[in-house]
């Protein structure tokens, strides 16, 4: 009977140390795959990443956005943020002057340094910032919207504006010169803003703009004049041009003809127009003809904002006998108050030496400043400031 029993017992265990065996290496098992799950998601795993250091292979995009939440952490940058059903991340950020320019540039760098495309699709100006949509590509599929919302600070007035230097003039004429300020529509305020600087403005309006019917009713009830800003089709292919909205180099003359018929709907004091945009279909002279042809016929003055110095847009426009002038100086290509009021000045010496000039700008805060700090010099000038329709040839 011992002998049995002894027998038995040694069975036991054996059956024991098996099952303990087998147990054991199912929850090693266990605990393996679920460490490579979490390493192929993309979390920290103990086995793959400490231990056995494989190599994990993570989507630039995702190297990116671990990147900039970094950064925007340590640099105690509030934004919010959220991913779309597509998978697009999308963040929003209020900034100051300076850390907005530190922060773009930076992250510039790391999108470029991981190979991807860091593209800055929109810029509005409203009251007192400046909006920068940018957009970044991966694979050359988009996976981050960046909305920077950059404060700025307006510079206090200075004491006096030094006086241009003189410069011949024709005898018996007085020089005249007229501004316009482009992109009106974005905001429901800068007709009011206009109207305060009391000078004779011309505002360019976007018909497609959310506040473009309101603004047009104010301004032209406030007294001062209105033209479409016409939205054509630029040269850089990242800029967003729909063709609802934009005049592209293909548009037919049916698709030309019914955005023309919409904007005179929604800016309706308006006798002319300038271009928005359209580095690449002012320079193209069978478009362009196109255009003008039904800006001819609607019976409308045209005004070139040349927006690149390949324009033929002037040239046709005075071939085909329509009312035109084009754009002398830009008071905003640098977004600042001390800019702005450089670019005024040059502006009166262009009217000095040719009788007339032609400044186009924006409804920043710094631009708007400086042309309000500039109204009692440019008074003391002897120039005298008109709509852009009467610098027409």
């Amino acid at each position: 009977m011992k002998p049995r029993r002894k027998t038995l017992r040694n069975s036991s265990r054996k059956a024991a140390a098996v099952s303990f065996l087998l147990f054991g290496a199912i929850a090693l098992a266990t605990v393996v795959t679920l460490e490579f799950l979490d390493y192929r998601s993309g979390k920290y795993s103990f086995i793959f990443s400490k231990i056995i250091r494989l190599q994990q292979k993570m989507p630039a995009s995702e190297k990116f956005s671990r990147e900039m939440n970094t950064m925007l952490t340590r640099w105690k940058i509030p934004f919010d943020s959220f991913r779309d059903r597509d998978g697009v991340v999308h963040l929003k950020m209020d900034l100051s002057e300076q850390l907005y320019a530190r922060l773009n540039k930076d992250l510039r760098r790391r999108v470029e340094m991981h190979r991807g495309l860091y593209r800055l699709s929109e810029v509005q100006g409203m009251k007192e910032r400046i909006l920068y949509l940018v957009q970044v590509i991966f694979e050359k599929r988009l996976t981050h919207v960046i909305l920077l919302s950059k404060q700025l600070a307006v510079r206090p007035r200075p004491a006096e504006m030094p006086a241009a230097p003189p410069a011949r003039m024709r005898a018996g004429t007085k020089p005249r010169l007229a501004f316009i300020i482009d992109d009106i529509g974005y905001a429901d305020l800068i007709s009011d803003q206009l109207r305060e600087l009391g000078l004779p403005l011309t505002a360019a309006i976007i018909p497609a703009a959310p506040y473009a019917r309101s603004e047009a009713r104010k301004i032209h009830e406030f007294g001062l004049e209105e033209i479409i800003h016409l939205p054509m089709q630029p040269k850089d292919p990242a800029n967003h041009h729909p063709r609802g909205q934009f005049v592209l180099v293909d548009s037919s003359t049916g698709e030309i003809a019914a955005l023309l018929q919409n904007a005179r709907a929604v800016v309706p004091y308006a006798k002319g127009l300038n271009n928005h945009m359209g580095s690449l279909l002012t320079s193209d002279p069978r478009a362009m003809r196109r255009v003008l042809e039904l800006i001819k016929e609607a019976g409308l003055f045209f005004v070139d904002s040349k927006t690149t110095p390949e324009t033929v847009a002037y040239a046709l426009a005075r071939e085909l006998k329509i009312k035109t002038v084009r754009r002398d100086v830009f008071l905003d290509d640098v977004q600042t108050y001390e800019f702005s009021s450089g670019q005024i000045r040059r502006l009166v010496e262009l009217a000095r030496q040719n009788g007339r000039a032609l400044a186009i700008g924006h409804p920043f805060p710094s631009t708007l400043a400086a042309l309000r700090d500039a109204v009692p010099w440019l008074k003391q000038q002897k120039v005298e400031i008109v709509f852009v329709s009467q610098l027409l040839e």
